[in-house]
């Protein structure tokens, strides 16, 4: 599971100023507003209160992963459930910014010296699960660094690329991305990552490339349900992906109030 163990936990800011910037940089950055705009724009985004995912990996027509998802995006209240690969049952609420809260271990309350430890991997879940949902809405955040990588042609289908690493921030800042964007309908049909965890040498030729399929507009913002490990039987999908303004505020303060949505097949 490490290598989709991805991201880092960045809050959304305005764009950067470009009166220091390359012309490549330049160049990336209008390819992102452009594409920010496509997915219905940076205000819709900044709007948009609730988000309910459900993040599930398959490896060979196999389930091996299925974590359930809702933050309050705009309160940085979060709720989280998955099992553990002891086969624990865990879910924990809690806040992102301060990342404190209550976590349920087999359905009851986490022993005190082991709370933390649970919260960390709840905060984990959100960094990397999020990120593989969200990836496109983070490319102006704080300390992310855009540049132009050109044009490549795959499978008969342009693309530009953009070049997208960090200055020191998330959790693991030396991950580095490639975002294939199409210049036709201005969204990113791939990326292909680069983990600070792999050997080798950093460079586009040696990132693990994957296709981003089935954009939705939901809640006034467009997302992508289905991610497609290419060469490889592997794929991660949501099939559970709900924006919207309200929603039972019980879900963030109590365990006695279920999620929204069918449970998870038996992994």
């Amino acid at each position: 599971m490490r290598k989709v163990l991805l991201g880092a936990a960045l809050l959304l800011a305005l764009s950067p100023s470009v009166h220091s910037q390359s012309p490549a940089d330049v160049r990336a950055i209008a390819l992102v507003d452009e594409m920010m705009k496509a997915m219905g724009g940076l205000q819709a985004w900044e709007q948009a209160r609730y988000l309910r995912f459900d993040w599930v990996v398959e490896r060979d027509g196999q389930q091996v992963a299925y974590v359930r998802h809702l933050w309050d995006k705009h309160d940085g209240r979060y709720r989280v459930e998955w099992t553990a690969r002891d086969a624990a049952k865990l879910a924990v609420l809690f806040d992102i910014n301060t990342r404190s809260g209550q976590a349920l271990v087999n359905g009851q309350p986490a022993r005190d010296e082991d709370e933390q430890k649970y919260l960390d991997q709840a905060y984990g879940r959100f960094i990397n699960d999020s990120y593989w949902l969200l990836m496109p809405w983070k490319l102006k955040d704080p300390g992310v660094k855009l540049a132009y990588a050109g044009e490549v042609q795959i499978d008969n289908s342009r693309y530009e690329v953009v070049h997208v690493s960090f200055q020191q921030v998330g959790l693991t800042p030396g991950d580095q991305y490639w975002a294939y964007i199409n210049p036709r309908t201005h969204m990113m049909d791939m990326w292909a990552y680069f983990l600070q965890s792999m050997q080798g040498t950093p460079a586009r030729e040696n990132a693990t490339p994957w296709q981003w399929r089935r954009y939705e507009m939901l809640g006034g913002v467009r997302l992508a349900r289905e991610r497609l490990r290419m060469g490889e039987n592997a794929r991660i999908h949501f099939p559970v992906l709900e924006v919207s303004d309200t929603v039972d505020q019980r879900l963030f303060e109590s365990f006695d109030v279920p999620l929204p949505g069918p449970p998870p097949a038996a992994q």
